[in-house]
């Protein structure tokens, strides 16, 4: 039986598939299993299957028509056999000693999940990219080498990247027979939150080892009429954390999760749907609680956030949002360099103020200096 078992879902990437699979196949630790779902590729994808699964043993291949990445990873969870799952999308990769550090930590903490940081990859411009977010920086020390569950982490739970690039316990996921809920964008979060609230036993390592590509065409880049699908996936959050009997502990941190969503959706969404999407933030209003944001909490927002949900909170309409949201922005932006001015200014007063106290000491000890000269001679 293998340790890992990698599911890689596979769908006309043959631009990007040899990287992915170069970065498995010379992987410093070797006791792994890779299952290749071929979603239906119509570009020669899955030649290039054949050529690496002939090479080497531990690739195999299960193809069928094209059902999404949703499903594609659903059909690969059915073949795995080792202890533990890593999901990798076939335009991404893996530094050479990913599956070495996942298994160490794992193995040596007996962690049901191992949560990683990674980098963004960009596409057309070949640079890399990080920041807080994708660095865990969310995570203080406390949590360094050793297990912890959301009871530990209530302040950052939805801050939490929720991507599915983790590392799973199998049985653990058995236990809970999760899936990804198929013809759905955004199934990460959903498949993210509905194993990490039954968890006891997670733990972070710090090593960035996974290289998310960016593409203009990829499906979170595109806004198309399936970016609706955010609505769908907030209330399945939402209704499980009712079940479970937890959300009044979360409320204001699942509020303002919603609403980066609903924004992230919204600043990529063809201007077509927009106006449709914002009706359908309204009708959705009081059911993610947004009527109910609590002031105190609603001052620690980032400000982008803070005007997105206000522009809605006063909004009937898509027009009246456009207004609303521009207008805020730039209110807050002209009372936020206002300040900057003012503290500029009373600086500068100050630096005065002293280079003016400077001379003046200057000029006092060259008098003195001068007295003591003549009261020599």
């Amino acid at each position: 039986m293998p340790q890992i078992s990698v599911v890689v879902p596979v769908y006309n990437v043959e631009k990007y598939l040899r990287e992915c699979l170069d970065s498995l196949a010379n992987q410093t630790f070797e006791d792994f299993e890779v299952i290749c779902v071929n979603d239906g590729s119509d570009d020669s994808s899955p030649d290039i299957l054949e050529e690496y699964a002939s090479e080497d043993e531990r690739f195999k291949i299960v193809s069928q028509e094209n059902k999404g990445l949703s499903g594609a990873r659903n059909t690969g969870m059915n073949y795995i056999k080792g202890r533990y799952l890593l999901f990798l999308d076939s335009d991404d990769w893996l530094e050479l000693n990913a599956l070495e550090l996942l298994y160490n930590q794992a193995n040596s903490l007996d962690s049901e999940m191992v949560i990683f940081p990674y980098r963004y990859f960009n596409q057309e411009t070949k640079e890399y990219e990080e920041n807080d977010f994708t660095k865990l920086n969310m995570f203080d020390s406390s949590v360094d080498n050793k297990n912890f569950n959301y009871k530990n982490i209530p302040e950052i739970v939805f801050r939490i990247p929720h991507e599915s690039i983790k590392l799973y316990d199998v049985q653990t996921l058995e236990k809970l027979a999760v899936r990804f809920p198929e013809g759905l964008n955004y199934e990460d979060a959903y498949f993210f939150y509905k194993i990490f609230f039954k968890l006891n036993k997670v733990s972070i390592i710090r090593t960035p080892i996974y290289n998310y590509r960016i593409r203009n065409d990829s499906i979170c880049t595109t806004g198309t009429e399936k970016s609706f699908d955010i609505f769908k996936i907030l209330t399945s959050i939402e209704n499980f954390l009712k079940e479970d009997e937890i959300y009044e502990s979360f409320k204001d941190e699942f509020i303002l999760f919603a609403v980066i969503n609903l924004k992230f959706v919204y600043l990529r969404l063809d201007e077509r749907f927009r106006d449709r999407y914002l009706e359908k933030i309204k009708k959705n209003y009081e059911f993610f609680s947004l009527n109910q944001v609590n002031k105190n909490h609603l001052a620690t927002w980032h400000f982008d956030d803070r005007v997105f949900y206000q522009a809605i909170d006063v909004s009937n309409n898509g027009i009246e949002f456009e207004l609303n949201y521009k207008k805020l922005y730039y209110e807050f932006l002209a009372n936020h360099y206002e300040g900057v001015i003012e503290q500029l200014r009373h600086e500068n007063q100050v630096l005065a103020q002293e280079n003016n106290d400077l001379k003046e000491q200057s000029a006092d000890t060259s008098i003195k200096s001068k007295f003591k000269k003549i009261v020599k001679l």
